[in-house]
């Protein structure tokens, strides 16, 4: 144990390490296994050995010449001042778990681009109305602990049905690619929105009052009105707004509440001639 010089190599173990069997004790320990294997062994196996008498399972690098080494596992046990190792190599192994590891990697992509999926609406590319609710969630659960401003905006794109019966459906789609990219344009990150159905949209605008929302509107409205018909014809929406109030964070239907407040300001300003944005709170103080 204190040359750490081999006395026998079996003839399989020979063949492999590329030694001579000739002369089999004129190698030590550590012209067979690699440098970390070696720290490894005088700071962890031969402690262990010498406090239980043996050591199992652990993976050493074989040194199957100076520029080669290979995986392999040992059983590692003290008789007396003599250690035995019992050694196979684990490159099946090795390339079996690189696999499964491999595999688990393409599951879990698989895995995030599936739930990508069901996230996102295919045509807009913003976020379905299922992924909106569960934002919208998130962020009603953080307001529990640290209220901010939220407020909320149902979108209606003005005449959708006239749009497609007069220019197509294909034209529709590319009104609604169209809206969506600028509804990206003017929000931020921190904003959830979605396509809610159709033609409508939901924008939720976090830590926005009512003052910075209305700028919002105003700057949505004029980047919406920049998109072309035919002739001077101009896209426009309706848009209604609902700001979440502290509360009602006590109430267990605060989405839906929030919602049907945001459609209520909708349809008012459908009634009050389109193109425009009406606030809940405004309609409710009249």
């Amino acid at each position: 144990m204190q040359t750490n010089k081999l006395e026998y190599c079996n003839k399989y173990a020979l063949d492999v390490l590329g030694l001579d069997s000739n002369k089999t004790t004129e190698y030590s320990l550590f012209d067979i296994i690699s440098k970390a294997s070696s720290i490894f062994f005088e700071s962890y196996i031969l402690p262990t050995i010498v406090s239980s008498g043996s050591c199992q399972e652990i993976q050493i690098s074989l040194m199957l010449n100076p520029n080669e080494k290979v995986a392999a596992v040992a059983n590692v046990k003290l008789v007396e001042s003599k250690i035995f190792w019992s050694i196979y190599l684990a490159v099946a192994r090795d390339k079996l778990y690189q696999e499964l590891l491999d595999a688990r990697g393409d599951l879990e992509n698989k895995t995030e681009e599936l739930t990508l999926l069901s996230r996102i609406d295919p045509l807009t590319r913003l976020l379905n109305r299922r992924a909106a609710i569960d934002d919208f969630t998130k962020i009603f659960n953080l307001l529990h602990r640290n209220f901010v401003p939220v407020s909320l905006a149902l979108i209606d794109i003005d005449w959708f049905k006239k749009i497609n019966d007069t220019y197509g459906h294909g034209r529709g789609d590319e009104i609604l690619i169209e809206l969506s990219s600028i509804l990206k344009k003017v929000t931020r990150t921190s904003d959830i929105v979605a396509r809610w159905g159709g033609e409508e949209f939901l924008v939720i605008l976090y830590n926005s009052n009512l003052e910075n929302t209305r700028i919002f509107s105003e700057r949505l409205h004029r980047e919406i009105n920049s998109i072309k018909l035919a002739g001077d014809n101009k896209l426009s929406i309706s848009v209604g707004v609902t700001a979440l109030k502290i509360d009602n964070l006590t109430c267990s239907n605060v989405i839906e509440k929030s919602v049907k407040e945001a459609d209520i300001a909708l349809y008012e300003a459908k009634d009050n001639g389109r193109n425009r944005t009406e606030f809940f709170d405004d309609i409710n103080s009249n």
